[in-house]
């Protein structure tokens, strides 16, 4: 027997296929020996010398462990309902657990279902539901589960959860004007892990207070000791190579070994290191629209980085401009929040924020007609209430 976890599922489309390899990753991250056709095609371009079904039948013959991925379209290649000529790897393994099982009298250490998503209970075959079935994808907690249940079956000590220790939230009075009922809680959110969206895309015009708003963010993240990566394509140039070694001189080797080491130049051993996170960093990319053109850059940012959130545990990220990357058909779509920023146009939003910042300007006299002049425009409301109050 082979003292591996092999995760047995049907090829369902490239959403499905995502979501398995996310949860090998998981299961890499924590120490655990992972087979998944994924994985071997990275190792071997080529695939396995002795074919697809022979590799097949082997990893679900001799694996000590066997993740069955619970979908629709593995339960019909099970049933053998599939359309002929559709799954057939998976009615193959199907059969050879069919056949363990039998062979067994259902004694059954070594095989588990794992459910991904929302799965009605009648798909799943007769045969399958007298045991155990992991949702790892619901909480932590089942995560934590289902890896101590492999570590165990595999005789492994030391699996530790790819967990990451996130911050309890502090006091903290952003100076901002009326962002505090969506902009402001999502990145507390964010910092404290509390959000599976760990992408906040910050999007609005000139003068809006995108810039304001990171600001604030990088003060915050430090009053929590969270690292913070700082990058500003405001002035244009921005490389790729650039954009690497502001990682290297913001986290350093402390954070990123691997990378450090090798001279910081390959992204392949940065998204490594992320994904080795123990504790949370923040990386913030400022001013996007003027790396919108940059395809080198926004492709780096668009496919590797943000793509690398979903597997990255301690990795956040903010990104802030007059255009933002689009998640429409994203890889990353499901992990990201997109907040449009407005104008402020109303007087009660605004009083606060002039009583700390203006305590002896008479906000009531001024700010109906600074705000019917700005539009509600923070920047240019700021700079009205500076002249006023010099004048005062």
């Amino acid at each position: 027997m082979r003292n591996q976890v092999f995760i047995s599922y049907r090829q369902e489309g490239p959403e499905h296929a995502r979501e398995v390899r996310r949860l090998g990753e998981l299961l890499r991250q924590s120490g655990l020996p992972v087979m998944l056709d994924q994985f071997l095609v990275e190792d071997r371009p080529g695939g396995p010398d002795e074919g697809w079904p022979k590799w097949c039948e082997d990893c679900a013959n001799e694996s000590d462990c066997v993740l069955v991925i619970g979908s629709a379209g593995w339960f019909a290649a099970h049933d053998k309902s599939a359309p002929r000529g559709m799954g057939l790897g998976a009615a193959v393994e199907a059969s050879l657990f069919q056949q363990y099982l039998y062979d067994e009298a259902s004694d059954n250490p070594r095989i588990r279902l794992a459910l991904l998503g929302e799965v009605a209970p009648d798909l799943i075959p007769v045969r399958l539901r007298a045991w155990h079935r992991f949702r790892p994808f619901a909480t932590d907690a089942e995560l934590n589960q289902l890896i101590q249940w492999i570590a165990q079956r595999l005789g492994l000590t030391g699996i530790e959860p790819p967990t990451v220790r996130w911050p309890e939230p502090v006091a903290f009075v952003p100076d901002l004007a009326d962002r505090t009922l969506q902009e402001w809680p999502s990145l507390v959110d964010l910092l404290a892990g509390r959000s599976r969206e760990r992408i906040l895309l910050y999007e609005g015009g000139s003068g809006l207070g995108k810039s304001l708003l990171v600001r604030q963010a990088v003060a915050y993240a430090r009053r929590l000791g969270i690292p913070v990566v700082q990058v500003d394509f405001k002035g244009g140039g921005q490389d790729v190579e650039a954009v690497l070694g502001q990682f290297h001189l913001d986290l350093g080797d402390q954070h990123l070994p691997t990378f450090c080491r090798a001279g910081a130049c390959k992204t392949h051993l940065l998204r490594k290191d992320l994904r080795e996170l123990r504790r949370p960093v923040l990386a913030i990319f400022d001013t996007y629209e003027l790396a919108v053109n940059n395809q080198p850059v926004a492709d780096w940012l668009g496919q590797q980085l943000l793509r690398e959130v979903e597997t990255a545990l301690g990795l956040a990220v903010i990104v802030a401009g007059q255009q933002v990357p689009s998640r429409t058909a994203a890889p990353w779509r499901d992990l990201a929040q997109h907040i449009p920023l407005q104008p402020i146009t109303e007087v009660a939003h605004w009083v606060p924020w002039i009583e700390r910042r203006y305590p002896n300007l008479a906000h009531e006299k001024h700010l109906d007609t600074i705000l019917l002049y700005t539009g509600g425009n923070p920047a240019a409301v700021s700079s009205f209430c500076d002249t006023i109050a010099a004048k005062c």
